[in-house]
């Protein structure tokens, strides 16, 4: 039943995304295409990401299909300024997304915009590598704002800036990407200059800022940067000889929320570093996230400021598979679970004997209910928090999460009962309270947390 409804959720959150581009023309890309450069049909796919971009209109969708997408017109892409979708075959499908690979191959960087894209230029299910340069070695986000949405940005690099990303004057969105193994100056993962990016349900890992005196393995913000940090887990990224394995913010602030920061690395500060480099304030606002090392793991500066709110901990996050000396291929980030945590490989939830101390500690009033039940009601720290991959936490006949499956959890389903709408007490997700949900119920009945 909960693998049903983790299908049916993955799904229905696609078409969601899909669906929210205006209507326009559907322009198919094709690695394998026999047609040099291409109509851009359905039946002859463009061979070249930047033909299609350049013939596609505001509101169209790019369509792109699994390969490998390197060379001349698949690297330094530009959408001009206009309001695309840039798409897999299948955003939500985590095979697709690997199997569709732009690789810059070191001649530029992949992605360039820099002509004012707003929210509505959209990138979807990509896999972006190999990209080259001075500054955002990957993406550069230039007086520019798109949204990226399940992307993978790795093995990128930049001389100075952003391995991975450089946001300058920008607001773009990354929503439940991963960025790992980039590596620049400062910023090793992701640089923020003058705007106020928004990081949310995203991996970043293994990331390295290699400057003297600079830092930021994971982020860095810079001249008033302003970075949003929302359910992220940012885990094993470096800055050897700067600041802030992590995060690192100068001249600049950021805001950190049910996020998970473990094993990052740096000369001073191992987690994040808030200095006063040149005598100009940083500031960071830190809540409901597990930090190791707690507040002595951040550098402040002596006009700086931590804002160290509540909720937060120092708690090995005991994460299903992670060995900070070990092969970052290896690691997985789900939470472990007593009740079941969701394995990527098999897709299936596997329990084991640890519960993680992140289950069900981020913020009270961030919304949960994007999690399988059952759950406490309340949204996991960590990238996977909020969402269909989310770890489990009691029974599924404990409504009220107090622990027993008893006479109060019958009257919950008492209330509930031949409702549609989409409750809880739906146990079988069929899509209304009935007699086999109460037949599951009775099934539970007087469970107990041991």
């Amino acid at each position: 039943m909960t693998e049903r409804r983790h299908v049916v959720r993955v799904v229905l959150a696609a078409i969601l995304v899909m669906s929210t581009s205006a209507v326009g023309e559907i322009i198919y890309v094709d690695s394998r295409s026999v047609y040099d450069p291409g109509s851009g049909s359905e039946a002859e796919p463009f061979l070249r990401i930047q033909d299609a971009l350049s013939a596609a209109a505001g509101g169209d969708i790019v369509e792109i299909r699994p390969g490998t997408y390197t060379g001349a017109g698949n690297h330094d892409l530009d959408t001009g300024g206009k309001s695309v979708t840039i798409r897999s075959i299948d955003g939500a499908d985590q095979a697709v997304v690997t199997n569709t690979v732009v690789d810059a191959g070191g001649a530029g960087r992949v992605f360039c915009f820099q002509s004012g894209e707003d929210a509505n230029c959209t990138v979807l299910g990509l896999t972006m590598q190999n990209g080259s340069s001075g500054f955002g070695g990957g993406l550069l986000c230039r007086e520019s704002s798109p949204t990226f949405i399940n992307c993978v940005i790795q093995d990128n690099s930049a001389i100075a800036y952003g391995g991975g990303v450089f946001c300058w004057t920008s607001d773009a969105k990354f929503i439940r990407c991963t960025v790992r193994g980039n590596c620049s100056d400062a910023g090793g993962g992701i640089e923020c200059w003058s705007g106020e990016p928004e990081i949310v349900n995203c991996l970043i890992y293994r990331n390295v800022a290699t400057g003297g005196d600079a830092g930021g393995g994971g982020v860095d913000c810079y001249d008033s940067g302003n970075a949003i940090l929302r359910n992220c887990t940012v885990a094993g990224n470096s800055a050897p000889a700067g600041a802030g394995g992590g995060l690192l913010c100068v001249g600049s602030s950021a805001t950190v929320d049910n996020c998970i920061f473990w094993a990052n690395n740096a000369g001073q500060g191992s987690q994040l570093g808030v200095p006063s480099w040149f005598g100009i304030p940083a500031a960071v606002a830190v809540s409901y996230s597990d930090l190791q090392g707690g507040l002595p793991a951040v550098l402040v500066g002596p006009k700086s400021a931590v804002s160290w709110g509540i909720g937060n901990i120092d708690s090995a996050p005991r994460f299903a598979a992670f060995d900070p000396n070990g092969e970052a291929c290896d690691w997985d980030f789900h939470l472990q679970s007593v009740y079941g945590c969701w394995d990527p490989n098999s897709c299936r939830w596997v329990a084991d004997g640890n519960r993680s101390p992140c289950i069900d500690a981020g913020d009270p009033n961030s919304d949960w209910t994007g999690e399988v039940w059952p759950n406490g009601k309340r949204i996991n720290a960590g990238a996977y928090g909020g969402t269909a991959e989310a770890s489990l936490s009691g029974n599924a006949g404990d409504f009220d999460m107090n622990g027993w499956v008893d006479f109060e959890d019958f009257c919950e389903m008492a209330n509930s009962w031949r409702s549609k709408e989409n409750v809880v007490e739906d146990l079988n997700g069929d899509g209304v309270v009935g007699p086999a949900d109460l037949g599951l119920f009775a099934g539970n009945w007087l469970w107990r947390r041991e």
